[in-house]
């Protein structure tokens, strides 16, 4: 009976000692291995946008004026938003002052006209005395012969003055009726009136009378923050929405501004419009360009590793279920993802979220995660 006791005892240890080794092995087995998210590596093609704010303005405006400023207006035959032809009547000026002066000019020419003929007369004259003269040479004082060349010489010259100043008065003639003709004035090119500035019977001025939109014309000015602004090149594919409404509007970029403003640190990029019906200037609206496209690999920002003591960024990739760790090169950034320019290839599987309790070599389990690598802001 005792020995019975004592052999059933000794069963029950037995016992107790199998199920402690078994219940371990699962908890091993959990220390050494985690779960992580990854995602597969893949080269697709990307696009990246960037969205300015910005105002419509006028492409070219013309400011027209004119240089007969201390005369009136007499008539504006235009209002704001007319359109106007090239060679379109726009203001005319009060032409009494400017009359007289043509009638004044035209009577200086007459004036000069016939004194010129006059000295020219009194040359023709002079050349038959002074032929006279050496004719009748063997017969009078040698002192008459010189009077006569001496009296043609004078007679030439007079005519090279009185014909300087009909040349003169011409000229003066002709800007009287310039002028005159000056006082009606034309639009220089087709377009649009975008101010009105000039008032019947006010004095002309310096100031512009009227500008114009030149062929009504409109572009976007986008104001690109200067770490942008080397993104931009001529050409580049713009879509432009006008504040509060949907539709969008196609462009390209026509030109950037190389100056950045002091004080904001904005530049500029003129965007043409491709529309028959553009907006008006002086609207606001918002911009976006197309400002690179190309087949990339995408990482979520939080896959890279930063603070290496060389600088270096890298990410985590699982390799035949370990971690390891990959030097990379980022590019381009929008949407909370990066672009990986070089280290790592396709098929590669990157851990989205690189954690500071990740080391490498550790072993865990890899679940692959929906790819959602995209380059467009959404």
């Amino acid at each position: 009976m005792l020995a019975a006791l004592i052999a059933l005892a000794m069963t029950g240890g037995v016992a107790h000692a199998s199920g402690e080794a078994a219940a371990s092995v699962p908890v091993d087995s959990a220390a050494i291995s985690r779960t992580v998210s990854t995602l597969v590596a893949d080269s697709r093609p990307q696009e990246w946008t960037r969205s300015f704010a910005g105002i419509f303005v006028a492409r070219e405006e013309i400011a027209v004026g004119t240089t007969l400023t201390d005369q009136r207006i007499a008539k504006v035959e235009v209002e704001i938003g007319d359109q106007v032809a090239a060679g379109q009547v726009i203001a005319r000026l009060e032409t009494d002052m400017l009359e007289n002066l043509l009638r004044e000019a035209e009577g200086r020419v007459a004036r000069a006209g016939a004194t010129m003929a006059r000295e020219a007369e009194t040359v023709t004259q002079e050349q038959r005395k002074l032929a006279r003269a050496r004719q009748l040479r063997h017969l009078q004082a040698e002192t008459i012969l010189e009077e006569r060349v001496s009296a043609l010489a004078i007679a030439e010259q007079a005519v090279k003055v009185a014909r300087a100043d009909y040349e003169q008065a011409e000229a003066l003639e002709a800007e009287a009726r310039r002028k005159l003709e000056r006082a009606v004035i034309v639009a220089p090119a087709a377009g649009i009136v975008s101010e009105r500035l000039a008032r019947a019977g006010a004095l002309a001025g310096s100031d512009p009378l009227v500008k114009l939109i030149r062929e009504g014309e409109i572009e976007f000015a986008a104001e690109v923050p200067e770490t942008e602004l080397p993104l931009l090149a001529v050409g580049q594919v713009v879509k432009v929405k006008l504040s509060g409404r949907s539709d969008w509007i196609e462009g390209k970029v026509r030109v950037i501004n190389p100056k950045i403003d002091r004080e904001t640190r904005l530049g500029t990029a003129q965007v043409t419009l491709n529309t028959s019906k553009p907006p008006f200037a002086g609207t606001f609206g918002r911009a976006e360009i197309v400002v690179a496209e190309r087949k990339a690999i995408m990482v979520d920002d939080s896959a890279l590793l930063y603070g290496a003591p060389d600088g270096t960024v890298s990410v985590f990739v699982v390799d035949a279920g370990k971690v390891a760790r990959k030097t990379v090169q980022p590019g381009m950034r929008q949407g909370g993802k990066v672009e990986i320019v070089s280290g790592l290839a396709a098929g590669d599987r990157i851990v989205l979220k690189a954690g500071a309790s990740l080391r490498e070599g550790e072993a865990v389990l890899a679940r692959d995660v929906q790819p959602t690598q995209t380059g467009k802001q959404q």
